[in-house]
């Protein structure tokens, strides 16, 4: 499932970059091929929520938010600051702060179970 979100959203970034590019055929082609990735997921997450449930995939999702990417972003963020790349740790730093809302909201979620 998260592969498919993944390529997903590159396929998506491909597109538009391709369509900047004013390549409309392979943008649109890449977008189809996002979109069969999209459903994918879809049908995948659809299965998880009816043999886990939605607060077993929500508890799931916030425990991966939580443990894994905050600390992930930081620990990236951290290497590009040790070779010197300050644009990319700030680039980083803001994204786990994002992350870390995240995984706030998706604890929040699973309180409602």
């Amino acid at each position: 499932m998260t592969a498919n979100a993944e390529d997903h959203m590159r396929l998506n970034a491909a597109a538009g970059y391709f369509e900047k590019m004013g390549d409309y055929k392979t943008a649109k082609e890449l977008k189809d091929k996002a979109n069969v990735e999209l459903g994918h997921f879809n049908a995948i997450f659809a299965t998880l929520v009816k043999y886990e449930g939605i607060n077993g995939v929500v508890n799931g999702m916030a425990k991966e938010e939580t443990e894994q990417h905050v600390s992930e972003y930081t620990n990236v963020a951290n290497a590009a600051k040790a070779e010197g790349h300050d644009d990319i740790e700030a680039m980083l730093c803001a994204f786990s702060e994002q992350e870390k809302g995240i995984a706030e909201t998706l604890n929040r979620a699973k309180k409602a179970f």
